[in-house]
């Protein structure tokens, strides 16, 4: 065999590594894998470098450590000097993610969020519970207003099948949703007829799962 073709079985045979990161949640800002910088301090005896707490050596990704700002912490005992990327398991969904160093940065520099506070879930999850969490809000300020307008009550009824979809709601609370769309009385040709029919197949189908 020729060289040549030594040469191109030698590359052909030679395998990439697979990305160890292939599998984590993406962010929608800072992506999917590590954002290298190169620093990789450690704790220092004296504290003039103190790492966080909640990112031990164990999820600390290496070299992608940057500095902190500690005066624009909230006041801790003892300032966190340096962020770093760190592994987490979404509780919610068991994925893997990344609770990226310029995440932390903004949590506990601008949003000014204690230095106890950890990262439990990956984004996707914790914009769908800020979801749910918005949805039960406006739910419960409608439900508490008499004089609602007929675009108020199907927005009742949206956030109540939405809220019994995603299983905060039990069933039971569908015979009253299709009340309130019955008693809306959306006529065929009016401005909230086609939405009412929508809402109305939601209810049913919620009912059958």
């Amino acid at each position: 065999m020729s060289q040549l073709g030594m040469g191109v079985m030698s590359h052909s045979s030679m395998k990439v590594p697979a990305d160890p990161y292939a599998d984590f949640v993406p962010h929608p800002r800072f992506g999917r894998g590590p954002r290298r910088t190169g620093l990789d301090p450690a704790n220092t005896p004296d504290g003039s470098v103190f790492l966080h707490w909640h990112s031990g050596p164990e999820v600390r990704v290496p070299g992608t450590a940057i500095a902190a700002n500690t005066t624009d912490q909230c006041q801790a005992t003892v300032p966190v000097t340096h962020y770093f990327d760190a592994r987490r398991v979404c509780r919610q969904c068991a994925r893997p993610f990344l609770f990226f160093a310029e995440e932390q940065k903004h949590w506990y520099e601008e949003l000014k969020f204690p230095l106890e506070a950890d990262c439990l879930e990956c984004v996707p999850c914790r914009k769908a519970e800020q979801r749910l969490q918005a949805a039960q809000r406006r739910y419960a300020s409608l439900l508490g207003h008499p004089q609602r307008s007929v675009a108020e009550t199907l927005e009742l009824v949206e956030c109540g099948v939405f809220l019994v979809e995603a299983g905060v709601f039990s069933k039971k609370s569908l015979p009253k949703l299709l009340g309130l769309l019955k008693a809306v009385g959306a006529a065929p040709g009016s401005a909230h007829h086609e939405q009412a029919l929508v809402l109305r197949a939601r209810v049913v189908a919620a009912e059958v799962r």
